[in-house]
């Protein structure tokens, strides 16, 4: 009897002479597949072979396009293949948004980006049909000897000590009495995914993948299956006074089993030994060799004093929240970090970040832009390759207008960091001032994809499909960004930035009267600030009031952006005409 397939293919018709190739280049490792030569939308009505086909193979390989993800048979598949929790995976053959109907089956799945190295893309294809137990040549099993080993030859490894997968590191607990500590906590998990990510025969799960199971509760095995990890680290940290307990585990979720656990009991002084030693009894427990730099990178310090480091992870708490008071409180946080360790440059990369951050969305104070640059210079000094350095050194130059030397650092960080979702967003940020608006498409997908709760991503990414003529991707950005912005009003009513970015939102929806409301607040709240300025003009143009436009417009000055990002901003599309506009425009590249 002929064993099913292990592996079914779903794609669109469109689709099919790159999936075959891919198809071609997976069975050459091994890998059974089953496929529709003739394309599933061919066919008018699911056949009992492709339903067969589905329910004997062990995972479903979803090719990702504009056209795929459009298709009713492939939406079918994803449904079926869900609804019995089976596995899926993603393989992206060119930047696509997920559309409603396919967001919740394939919400938390890890994907692979294949149009970005189709190389680089098939091995990670390939790694992780092996985690759920697909046969590819690398795990099919070796010919039998003719004649028995010596008795004096080394033992084989076990299967669990040749065995590779991902590794995802959650977020550790906060058991402590006092609530307000969840900056330490999160911040010991950033602290182990940077430690880890540095010994190159582990393969971390996005640390933005992870922080959105903070709150969920569900089994290694479910984790695992979710994210994609054959591996998972978590535990709790209970911090009073100046005394820590962190109890660490790292489980097999296949078999759903604990390789290693251990307690640490300690005073805030033994925080950067214990981190160092979950770090290393981790890839001790997953049988990893590491080069001689691999071994000291794990043990380096980028501060010796637990002042200083506890008062950055409070400056990070804060400047994530991306609000006016949090980033003054940050600022505040990390200039102190800095008198405790005049060497600390995380601290300096941060405090840059920060500076420049109030300075793009909430005070042009020529002192903001200044200090960012002078302070991300410093991070370099203390630290060559820190990727929060380039990343502030990139977001700099932007806020300089060096476009170039922008570029060239957050390539730099992204490469250093591919999870750093701040740095594919100036990357963003840059491509669309320059009109390439391909590039900046798929910086601002990869921001989202990184940063779900990002609403100025949705933003950003709204107004680059609208640039694109890819309207409905542009609606359903904005709808997120609509969902997102009033929850977050609630508890930040006084954020005029953010009011202003929904009234843009509601113009673009024809939403007049709450959108000119929400303009008028954010104009009580920041009438002076050009930025502000800026997109309140872009209401006004997107309800078709020119002339007040024009005003507000010429009000703002042409410091709040520049000239490159204006002339690309759909918001402003019914003035590029108006003679005031090209004036404008003219002087503002003068």
């Amino acid at each position: 009897m002929t064993q099913p397939a292990e592996v079914f293919v779903s794609y669109s018709r469109e689709d099919l002479p790159r999936v075959s190739e891919l198809v071609a280049r997976l069975r050459e490792a091994g890998v059974s597949l089953w496929i529709d030569q003739g394309g599933i939308d061919a066919a008018t009505l699911w056949s009992e072979q492709i339903v067969n086909a589905l329910e004997g193979a062990k995972a479903l390989l979803l090719m990702v396009s504009e056209a795929a993800v459009q298709s009713h048979n492939v939406a079918k598949e994803v449904v079926l293949v869900s609804e019995r929790k089976g596995h899926i995976l993603p393989v992206h053959l060119e930047p696509t948004v997920i559309p409603t109907a396919l967001k919740y089956p394939l919400a938390g799945i890890q994907h692979v980006e294949y149009y970005r190295d189709p190389r680089a893309g098939q091995q990670a294809i390939l790694r992780a049909l092996e985690r759920i137990g697909v046969r590819t040549m690398a795990t099919a099993p070796a010919v039998p000897r003719p004649a028995a080993a010596p008795a004096d030859a080394p033992a084989a490894p076990s299967a669990a000590s040749s065995e590779r997968g991902a590794l995802a590191v959650m977020p550790f607990d906060n058991i402590s009495p006092d609530q307000e500590t969840d900056y330490f906590s999160d911040g010991l998990t950033e602290e182990l995914i940077a430690r880890l990510s540095l010994v190159s025969e582990i393969e971390l799960i996005s640390r933005w993948a992870t922080k959105q199971m903070k709150d969920r509760k569900a089994d290694a095995r479910a984790l695992g299956a979710e994210l994609g990890a054959r591996y998972i680290v978590g535990g709790s940290v209970r911090r009073f006074q100046d005394s820590v307990r962190i109890t660490v585990q790292l489980v097999d979720t296949q078999t759903n089993r604990q390789l290693w656990g251990t307690t640490y009991k300690g005073k805030l002084d033994d925080i950067f030994d214990i981190q160092e030693q979950v770090a290393q009894q981790i890839v001790e427990a997953l049988k990893l060799k590491l080069s001689f730099a691999e071994k000291i990178s794990l043990t380096k310090r980028q501060t010796g004093n637990v002042q200083a480091y506890d008062l950055y992870l409070r400056g990070l708490d804060y400047m994530y929240r991306m609000t006016k008071r949090s980033m003054e409180y940050a600022i505040q946080l990390f200039e102190k970090a800095i008198e405790l360790d005049p060497r600390y440059a995380a601290a300096y990369a941060a405090c840059s970040s920060a500076c420049g951050q109030m300075y793009q969305y909430f005070s042009r104070d020529e002192e903001h832009r200044n200090r960012a640059q002078e302070l991300s210079f410093k991070a370099l000094m203390y630290d060559g390759n820190l990727p929060e350095a380039y990343t502030a050194m990139g977001l700099s130059y932007f806020l300089w207008d060096k476009l170039d030397e922008a570029g060239a650092s957050s390539r730099k960080a992204v490469e250093l960091n591919p999870d750093d979702f701040v740095a594919h967003w100036t990357l963003g940020r840059i491509q669309f001032t320059n009109g390439e608006l391909e590039e900046a498409y798929r910086e601002f997908q990869r921001v989202i994809e990184l940063k779900p709760t990002f609403f100025t991503g949705y933003l950003d990414f709204a107004m680059t499909c609208e640039r694109l003529e890819r309207l409905a991707e542009s609606r359903a950005a904005r709808a997120r960004l609509m969902e997102l912005i009033p929850t977050y009003l609630l508890q930040n009513p006084d954020d005029s930035r953010a009011r202003v970015i929904y009234a843009v939102s509601l113009s673009e929806v024809q939403r007049t009267d709450e959108a000119l409301k929400e303009t008028a607040k954010a104009l009580e709240l920041s009438p002076d600030d050009p930025l502000i300025l800026y997109n309140c003009a872009c209401v006004y143009a997107r309800l078709g009031q020119t002339r007040r436009a024009l005003d507000t417009l010429l009000k703002s000055g042409t410091a709040p952006v520049n000239p490159g990002w204006m002339a690309n901003d759909p918001d402003l599309a019914s003035l590029r005409n108006e003679p005031d506009f090209v004036k404008i425009l003219e002087n503002a590249r003068h």
